[in-house]
């Protein structure tokens, strides 16, 4: 089985075919539905104008009656009811009149009394309409398409009162007019054999139908009909017929007094377009020759033109990949964009060539650097963890002095406060004061070098629960402060559950620290989730700060306010920067002076994690 890879040269030629094809076949279409549209609106305007005929014609017929038997209710033989007399008249008027099916005359009491053609038995005509409207009317009346009882015939009567000359109805005359024969018509035009005509009323009911007027009198035409006819006295639709096949038609209304009465005529949609469709076919016919001449050149002359060329390419690019790079594709070089390639292929064989040489000696190079970077990183790890240990050692050297100066101080306080002036017992404070102050700095240093040694543990945490353990711990040293605290819904975080409440500890210690003067403090801890990352923040209302400052917030000994009126050490916000950082996190803040301070922190989500 032949199977076809569009990686391939001669497969994407054959594509570029198809694709050259594409628009031919658009063409093609397009020509073949713009011409559709075009048989079809050609066909309806045909058809209108046939309706329009058909529907003159009728209001001809109808005129031309209505003079006729006004024209016979005068006459004597008429007036006097002379069968025989009328009869050869009538006779006379069909031969010359074949579009009526017959005449008649009835009695007042509905009985006819003269008729062409001739019955033998008698004919009773009180049930129908026209005689009803003319003697109620004593005028013209037009009826409704029946099966004629004399002429057997589908017709339309029309009738006309006989009047003596003292005005007293003497009977009725009626002419029927022939339907089938109005049909004729439309089978003598260039419309196929199946076309239908018919008469309707307002409603869209079938008055009458050529061919089959039995079969579809009574019913109503297509709603699509019915609702083009609603919308003007003459047009065209298209839709289903009632035999069920896709029409085009077309209707007009007959002029006042008959405007009660449409003409509609229906042609065969496949008739309309059948000559569209059989052009679609024969250029798709010949499309599909020229396409397949076409791909068939395609095949061959790729494999003849393109495929062979690059194999041969295809082998010395092998032997280059093989570790040969002497191997060359020239110096004959084939003419065109291949043989270009060619060109281009050698140079870069050339090229590598060089390259190769060069590239051992950055080899050698690189690897005697790379010697000196290692000895370089163990003396640097050295040096750290010399640091680490001098910083431990000296902050846990301090604190014994330290804690000497202070409680020597406190007890000078306490036992000789009597012996001392005002200026010596402000001294002792002020040393007093800076040993705690100091004892708080080395404590701070002592966290922050821990943290670039101690091994983390993640977990998962409740962060809405950490952070109301937290604040409520702090808060009981701020037993004379308003803190009020509004924690949101904060995500899940994994991360080491002691780090993170450092974190959270220095951030709430700092939002309670710089809202000093508000009343009351108001402190929101807000979360949200997003694609890769869960960001927390700590927003308050105190005296914020000025963000063209901010890049020196998070570095060590770094304040951006007077020591002496908000306290603190300058290393609590260093310590949440390191913690975020060892968790692959980030850190951020967003003030303005006078209107608090907002400190945001991300973690990676524990799915991505």
């Amino acid at each position: 089985m032949l199977r076809v890879s569009f990686a391939s040269l001669r497969s994407r030629a054959i594509l570029l075919v198809l694709m050259a094809i594409l628009p031919l076949l658009a063409l093609t279409l397009y020509s073949y539905f713009d011409g559709r549209a075009r048989a079809v609106r050609e066909v309806q305007r045909d058809e209108l104008v046939a309706a329009r005929n058909l529907a003159t014609i009728q209001e001809t017929l109808i005129r031309t009656t209505r003079e006729l038997l006004m024209g016979l209710a005068r006459l004597p033989q008429v007036q006097r009811r002379d069968r025989a007399a009328c009869e050869a008249l009538f006779a006379k008027v069909l031969e010359q009149c074949p579009y009526y099916a017959a005449l008649a005359g009835a009695d007042p009491e509905g009985q006819v009394f003269a008729s062409a053609p001739a019955v033998s038995g008698p004919v009773e005509v009180t049930d129908r309409l026209w005689f009803q409207k003319a003697i109620k009317f004593r005028d013209f009346v037009v009826g409704e398409p029946v099966l004629g009882r004399i002429s057997k015939k589908y017709s339309i009567n029309l009738a006309y009162p006989i009047l003596d000359e003292a005005g007293r109805l003497q009977g009725v005359l009626t002419a029927s007019l022939d339907l089938q024969w109005l049909g004729s018509l439309l089978a003598k035009s260039d419309f196929p054999l199946d076309s239908a005509m018919g008469l309707t009323d307002s409603t869209g009911k079938v008055l009458f139908r050529y061919p089959d007027p039995l079969k579809y009198v009574g019913k109503m035409l297509p709603d699509v009909l019915i609702q083009a006819m609603t919308a003007g006295d003459e047009g065209v639709a298209a839709g289903m017929g009632l035999p069920g096949d896709a029409r085009l038609f077309a209707f007009a209304r007959l002029s006042p007094p008959w405007q009660d009465m449409y003409v509609a005529i229906g042609l065969s949609m496949a008739w309309a377009v059948d000559k569209v469709d059989r052009d679609l076919w024969r250029n798709l016919i010949w499309l599909g020759l020229v396409a397949i001449l076409a791909l068939a050149a395609a095949w061959f002359g790729a494999d003849l033109f393109i495929i062979r060329p690059v194999r041969i390419l295809r082998g010395v690019t092998e032997r280059l990949a093989a570790g040969n790079l002497t191997v060359r594709s020239g110096p004959d070089y084939p003419v065109g964009e291949l043989g270009l390639l060619a060109q281009s292929f050698d140079q870069m064989a050339d090229s590598l060539q060089g390259r190769e040489a060069e590239l051992k000696r950055v080899v050698a190079e690189l690897q005697q650097r790379v010697g000196e970077l290692r000895e370089r990183t163990a003396q640097l790890e050295a040096a750290n963890r010399e640091l680490e240990a001098f910083t431990y050692t000296v902050s846990h050297d301090l604190r014994a002095p330290l804690r000497s100066m202070g409680g020597f101080a406190r007890v000078l306080l306490e036992d000789c406060a009597d012996n001392l002036d005002a200026d010596g017992q402000r001294y002792l404070n002020i040393i007093h004061q800076e040993a705690r102050k100091m004892g708080q700095l080395i404590d701070d240093l002592l966290a922050l070098t821990r943290l670039g040694r101690k091994e983390m543990n993640l977990v998962l945490i409740d962060m809405a629960d950490l952070v109301q353990v937290v604040f409520a711990e702090l808060k009981t040293s701020y037993m004379e402060r308003k803190l009020q605290i509004d924690i949101q819904p904060l995500p899940a975080a994994l991360a080491d559950r002691v780090m993170m409440r450092q974190v959270l500890a220095n951030l709430l210690q700092n939002a309670i620290k710089f809202t000093k003067g508000r009343e009351p403090a108001l402190i929101e801890v807000s979360g949200r989730s997003e694609e890769l990352e869960n960001v927390y923040c700590v927003k308050d209302n105190g005296v914020g700060f000025d963000m063209k400052y901010v890049h020196k917030l998070f570095e060590i000994f770094q304040r951006l306010h007077p020591e002496g009126e908000y306290g603190g050490t300058g290393v609590g916000l260093a310590i949440v920067k390191r913690v975020i950082d060892r968790h692959g996190g980030r850190v951020w803040a967003e003030s303005k002076v006078g209107e608090g301070a907002t400190f945001c922190f991300s973690l990676p989500s524990a799915d991505v994690t």
